[in-house]
């Protein structure tokens, strides 16, 4: 039954992404306002979102809280979208709620979009777990998405500002810094990364005029270790020696931001120790995010798709496969920046193979193939499908090559599925 569920949800896709809380207070009035019952960290920003949260729950959740986690978009499943301690809704629970958030959203003049209907499911789904504490992630912006219908957070975090959905929140850092900001509340902790100058002005503004304590996560204090295909090492402040199986640079700063903000939790009262800081880090998974998918050849699958993630894939490309070419296989939505999402990767290829990614938003393949071979590309082909594509690069690369998948979480599920990871796993 849960497809006719997931159907529903989805039949409402044609009203697009509309800003505003208006419909959301509606609805979750007419539910009885499940999410007043319940206890928040609230995530906004552009890169890092998903690893931040899916760090914290994990840390929570081993730190004895009953935990849940929403986020966006979802690989394999949609069920993934919302879980409790790692384990996503069932259909059972997934079809009850659906149906009672249809029976009043059927009844509103000004009808709810499909966002706003997963979400009002997953506030209800979080009260009937009855969790201890939410980990919320944005689905777009901040002020005016749907999540931010709660009252008061428990804390706020920030994860890095980038270039994102600009014909929604603007088309400057600033702009969108100031979207991403309006889930900021009065007098409530707001622990934020790093940050260009032109977002941590707008951020800083605005936790001033809200009275909210802000603290930016100090990268000084964080000392990179040993570190292999396996997973890496590092150090962050008095915290010796920590382990994450999760790959790339950027992780460690996802994780020292996950820690600065449990550490403003427990002054809020929460009791997380040490230990289930360690226990929770080195437990934490998030796949699709340079992940290695295989190896002989070794296949890195990321859903890097902006500039900011195409960089952060470059470096981390060149740090684990220091002198190597790379074999790419590439998919990318038509709505990207494509000069920023290549430029950062073209000098590390060796070969593309261009596909088109499972999305009405995507590009077609002979239109990225056609770019990247006007951007000097030498070695381009465009395939008929991400898991065609994966085994011709295979082929191409040899056992002792590299294939990188990267350009659309939207194809993340096809590659994985394909090199044998069917299920996702936290």
């Amino acid at each position: 039954m849960s497809t006719q569920a997931i159907q529903y949800l989805d039949s409402f896709s044609w009203l697009g992404s509309r800003l505003g809380l208006d419909r959301i207070r509606e609805l979750m009035h007419r539910l009885g306002n499940p999410q007043d019952s319940l206890k928040f960290i609230h995530l906004a920003g552009t890169n890092g979102k998903g690893s931040t949260a899916s760090f914290l729950a994990s840390i929570l959740r081993t730190a004895g809280y009953r935990t849940g986690l929403y986020t966006s978009p979802f690989i394999h499943t949609f069920h993934e979208r919302m879980q409790v301690n790692g384990v996503p809704i069932e259909d059972e629970m997934l079809d009850n709620i659906v149906a009672e958030v249809r029976r009043h959203a059927d009844a509103m003049p000004d009808h709810p979009t499909t966002f706003e209907l997963v979400t009002a499911v997953a506030f209800c789904f979080f009260q009937a777990a009855k969790c201890d504490i939410v980990v919320l992630e944005t689905g777009m912006g901040g002020g005016l998405d749907a999540t931010n219908v709660i009252q008061t957070p428990e804390i706020e975090v920030i994860t890095p500002i980038d270039m994102d959905h600009m014909e929604y929140l603007g088309d400057t850092v600033a702009k969108i810094a100031q979207a991403k900001a309006g889930i900021l509340k009065p007098n409530r902790p707001v622990i934020t990364a790093r940050q260009r100058p032109e977002a941590m002005a707008v951020l800083t503004t605005r936790a001033v005029e809200l009275g909210a304590p802000l603290v930016s996560v100090d990268l000084e204090m964080l000392s990179p270790g040993s570190f292999s295909l396996g997973g890496q090492q590092f150090s962050f402040g008095g915290l010796q020696a920590l382990s994450i199986r999760l790959l790339g640079r950027y992780q460690m700063e996802n994780a020292a931001l996950a820690i600065t903000a449990i550490q403003a939790l427990t002054k809020q009262g929460w009791a997380v120790s040490e230990d289930a800081i360690r226990r929770g880090l080195a437990a934490t998974r998030w796949p699709g995010r340079f992940e290695l998918a295989a190896t002989s050849p070794a296949v890195i699958v990321d859903g890097g798709h902006n500039a900011q993630g195409a960089m952060a894939l470059a470096d981390n490309l060149m740090r684990y496969f220091p002198g190597q070419k790379i074999t790419f296989v590439m998919g990318v939505l038509a709505d990207k920046d494509l000069s920023a999402v290549t430029a950062p990767i073209l000098p590390l290829a060796e070969r593309i193979y261009a596909v088109t990614p499972n999305s009405s938003r995507a590009m077609p393949a002979e239109e990225l193939a056609q770019y990247l071979t006007a951007q000097g590309a030498s070695a381009v082909a465009v395939s008929e499908g991400t898991a065609h594509a994966l085994t011709l690069a295979q082929a191409a690369a040899g056992a002792s090559g590299v294939v990188c998948y990267f350009g659309s979480l939207y194809s993340v599920a096809e590659a994985r599925t394909a090199l044998g990871l069917h299920e996702k796993s936290y």
